[in-house]
């Protein structure tokens, strides 16, 4: 009973101080601590996990890939790169696409709040097609988030593949079709609010501007679906953002130290030693033999929790942080697709949820009415929801029990 208290208690104070934004990675080493403490034998549960993320080669691997990913897109940010590609893009593709590209260009660079950068660029491109601020919002917001199920540098698809033992490109092809989906649900809706289809003015060379502006990501994505690993795949990535910039070697370490996202490594080393203080202990599964003792089904915790978290986490990188340790345990011999039933359920709950960083500054950038955004949002996400959980269940040969 006190192994349940203590996952239940440890959950609790990640969210309350997560709310009271005490950095990631000391939440989540509190609410390690005090599931070891909960635990048998404490001193023992803390050294196994420590010894585990230290040598576990998914902690290194994750932790190299965060670190470069952020690089690229400060690279891609100071020099340059991401405005040319943009105003490159513009005379190249028609309204309702141009408007889509924006925010999923930026949404490659992983930022905490990323969609405020792109609002600027779509704004000028909204007000000539007649779009009102909460249309605005609802495209910047969609659109940039169509990567968790189609870049293989995505840090949360990645987080996931590798905290649930699959590989980033077996993981990414399983995710793939959803793309399709948000794809459809976005142009069903954004195509909605426009009307004129006219290109905008077209940039001198703009095609090789956007095929430069393009080649680095296009390297490491490449890379990394004919099985390079990922960390590995950005380090060309990056070398070509400088070489095609005639970035001097020291202008480009400076970079290099300026690019690293400390806060997303160590936030990243500190879910894996969680997930591993989780599993030493064992109390997750003395919690959830508890929850199916009293009848609880199987697919009710795999609907709820992960929305649940989700939409109150403000991160689906904590959401996955939170929860899949806790939920792995429970599955037993698990297959892709019912861990992609828990990944879709955070991301759903992350996309709509008012705690959402990009939905708030986005929100307050184009000054919208967010009840009227939950208007597209909403529908926009629970569609996606349930096609996917569709999807999954069909893929996995039904539901899970």
């Amino acid at each position: 009973m006190l192994a349940v208290l203590g996952v239940l208690a440890a959950f609790a104070m990640i969210v309350t101080l997560r709310l009271r934004n005490v950095d990631f990675s000391l939440s989540i080493l509190t609410g390690s601590l005090i599931i070891a403490m909960t635990s048998v034998n404490t001193f023992m549960v803390l050294i196994e996990a420590a010894h585990l993320t230290l040598t576990d080669y998914n902690t290194l691997n994750l932790s190299m890939a965060v670190a470069l990913i952020s690089i690229l897109g400060y690279s891609l940010k100071v020099t340059g790169m991401m405005t040319d590609l943009i105003e490159g893009l513009r005379g190249l593709l028609p309204a309702r696409v141009f408007l889509a590209a924006i925010p999923a260009m930026f949404g490659l660079l992983t930022m905490p709040g990323g969609a405020l950068m792109s609002a600027p660029f779509n704004d000028p491109e909204g007000d000539r097609l007649g779009l009102n601020p909460e249309q605005k919002t609802y495209i910047n917001i969609w659109f940039r988030h169509l990567w968790y199920w189609a870049s293989p540098l995505s840090p949360i698809l990645i987080l996931t593949a590798s905290m649930a033992g699959f590989s980033v490109t077996e993981y990414l092809y399983a995710q793939l079709p959803l793309l399709v989906v948000v794809l459809v649900i976005g142009f069903l809706i954004g195509g909605t609010f426009i009307r004129d289809e006219r290109f905008g003015r077209r940039s001198p060379g703009g095609l090789g501007i956007v095929a430069r502006g393009l080649s680095p990501i296009a390297t490491a994505i490449l890379l990394t679906l004919i099985g390079v690993p990922v960390w590995l795949a950005l380090v060309p990535a990056i070398a070509l953002v400088f070489l095609l910039r005639r970035v001097q070697l020291g202008e480009a370490m400076d970079i290099a130290k300026s690019g690293v996202r400390w806060d997303l490594t160590t936030a990243a080393v500190s879910m894996f030693f969680f997930r591993f203080v989780v599993a030493s202990s064992g109390s997750v599964v003395a919690l959830f033999d508890s929850a199916m003792g009293l009848g609880v089904p199987l697919i009710a915790i795999l609907v709820v929790v992960p929305l649940l978290a989700g939409s109150i986490s403000g991160t689906p990188t904590m959401g996955v942080g939170m929860i899949l340790p806790l939920l792995l345990p429970l599955l037993g011999k698990y297959g892709i697709y019912v861990v992609s039933m828990i990944y879709v359920g955070l991301i759903a709950g992350y996309i709509a949820s008012p705690m959402h960083l990009c939905l708030i500054l986005t929100n307050s950038y184009y000054k919208s009415e967010l009840s009227r955004v939950y208007r597209y949002l909403v529908p926009s996400t629970i569609v996606l929801y349930l096609v996917a959980m569709a999807y999954y269940i069909f893929r996995n040969g039904g539901i899970p029990a």
